[in-house]
Formats: structure tokens, sequence, C-alpha cells
């Protein structure tokens, strides 16, 4: 991969095609990635949004069309729901998270990867159970500014059903790996996304399936990468 972009200058981009139905758009869109990106994602420096778009989409692509994982997780773009989004053009996030969740109904999670303050930070939806888990590798109290947007298009999502009462979501900091270092947030985003789709797609309560505290090793953070690598190998496309 390295080899393969080291024909790109500084600034320079190729792109990744994303279908409107991975991230519930209007339209289909193209993933940008610099070569920043990857040497970033190879030397383990802090991640950039659209390497966390690619690896999503990776994902909901396996999910698509593998009939060997479950095709009961859904997504939002972690673009659309990010911070600094949500400062900019709060009533169209708001229409986007509500609409998908009417897409994503169905499903029995969506994964919302989730940047704030330079930290990534992985929300498991569960609309059935009325419940947002937060993956978050270096937990502490956090005041989110997602949380009252995502409670408010969750309201309007059952609202739309017909329904007025069980509109409020419950917030519950899940028990997950903790970082040791201070860059590595995007990589346990990425990990805490792959082990959900790969091991419990079908869990009852993640909160319970998810115990561990002890910070991931080289090897799985690894696997990630790989994964990601793969994957972008196999579609970037290089622009004329």
């Amino acid at each position: 991969m390295k080899t393969m972009m080291l024909g790109l200058k500084e600034g320079e981009h190729v792109k990744v095609h994303c279908t409107k139905r991975t991230f519930n758009m209007e339209k289909d869109f193209e993933i940008s990635v610099t070569v920043e990106d990857t040497d970033q994602l190879l030397s383990g420096a802090w991640l950039n949004i659209s390497i966390i778009q690619v690896f999503a989409t990776a994902l909901s692509e396996l999910c698509f069309h593998d009939d060997c994982h479950p095709n009961s997780i859904g997504f939002m773009c972690p673009e659309m729901i990010s911070a600094t989004m949500l400062k900019s053009d709060a009533d169209r996030i708001l229409l986007y998270m509500t609409r998908s969740m009417s897409a994503l109904s169905s499903k029995t999670f969506i994964l919302c990867p989730y940047y704030e303050k330079s930290h990534w930070m992985l929300l498991v939806l569960c609309l059935s159970k009325r419940e947002v888990y937060i993956f978050d590798s270096q937990q502490k109290k956090r005041n989110l500014m997602i949380k009252e947007p995502l409670n408010n298009a969750f309201r309007s999502y059952k609202r739309l059903g017909g329904q007025s009462k069980g509109t409020k979501l419950t917030w519950i900091p899940a028990q997950c790996a903790q970082q040791p270092g201070s860059l590595d947030c995007g990589y346990y985003v990425m990990r805490f996304m792959y082990d959900i789709i790969m091991n419990h797609g079908n869990s009852q309560d993640l909160t319970k399936d998810f115990s561990r505290t002890l910070p991931y090793s080289a090897e799985e953070i690894n696997e990630v990468k790989d994964f990601w690598a793969d994957y972008f190998m196999n579609n970037v496309e290089f622009l004329a």
C-alpha cells in the first residue's frame, strides 16, 4: 500500500467509492484518502476521519455481501455526526440521524463512530432497547455534544412511527479495552466495530459480552490495519 501511494504528492488524494446504502446518504459519494492518511495508519499516528469512513464502509460491505456475517448491523457516517458538523449544520444532521434510524429500524445495532475534541469513540445505538452504549478507550466523564441531538432524533423517529411513549434514550458506558497511548483512539474504535461484527452481531447485551479493560495487543491492532489495507487496495480509484 505504501508503494502504491508513493506516486502521490503531498496533498494529493485518491478516492474510495461509497454507496448511499452504507451510511444512509441521499446519494453515492467518494471518500478522499491522502498519502498523509495512509502514512498515519501505517505509523500508528492519530487517525483522520477518512480512515474511519473507509473502515466502516469495508465492514458494511462485509455484512451486506457475506452470509457468514450478521446483516443486523447498520452505520451512521462519522463525518455527518461529528461535533464539527453538529456545530455548523445542526438541523441537517438532526434530519440525517432521524432518517438513518428509520432506514435501520430492523437492525440490532447501529454503529456510530464519533469524533469530538480530538478523540474517537464508538457509540452503539440499539433502537429496540432505547439504549446507547458508549465505547470509550479513554473512559472519563464527558459531556458529549451529540447526546442531545441524538436524543432529539430518536424522539422524532418514534413520533414518525406514531409513538409518543418510550422516546428517551438511556446512555450506558460500556466496559471496554483501554488504550495505553494518547493517539490510539481511532484504532480502538476500528477494533470495537470489528469485534462487534465478527463476534457479537447478534448479542443480546453488549455490556455483558464486552468485559475486558486490558489494552488490545499489537496483533489485534494490526489485524484491523490489515483489514483496512486489503479493502483499500481492492477498491481505491486513482484520480486522472
